[in-house]
């Protein structure tokens, strides 16, 4: 199963989607699920992927939100930026695997810098 987008990998949260969003919430999803059903829910590796999947379930609601919201602020911009790399570092573990996407990376920086004024 392939979760990859068209688009270059995002350098800022603006250039995040929230097709990015559910692209990332459904691979991490699909690695989840596989850990949970390939182990006893008495072992220590249930347990860590039922942390991670209450953790992934949070983040990506509260990603949803943040990206379905039509404000288009810096304080918005921020938020998502915020949302999106809690969800993405959920991912850093996976970042060699074939199904990853590059776009998935963390964000350095969340809105572009101001320019200064030309007049």
């Amino acid at each position: 199963m392939t979760f990859v987008t068209d688009l270059p990998a995002p350098r800022l949260a603006s250039d995040v989607t929230s097709t990015d969003v559910e692209a990332l919430v459904a691979f991490l999803d699909g690695k989840v699920h596989g850990i949970l059903a390939g182990h006893r829910s008495d072992t220590d590796v249930w347990k860590a992927a039922l942390g991670l999947r209450l953790a992934l379930n949070h983040r990506a609601r509260q990603a949803r939100e943040a990206y379905a919201r039509a404000d288009h602020s810096r304080e918005a911009a921020r938020a998502r930026f915020l949302r999106w790399n809690r969800l993405a570092v959920l991912a850093l573990g996976w970042e060699k695997d074939p199904d990853y996407d590059e776009r998935w990376k963390v964000i350095a920086t969340p809105v572009p810098k101001a320019r200064p004024s030309s007049w």
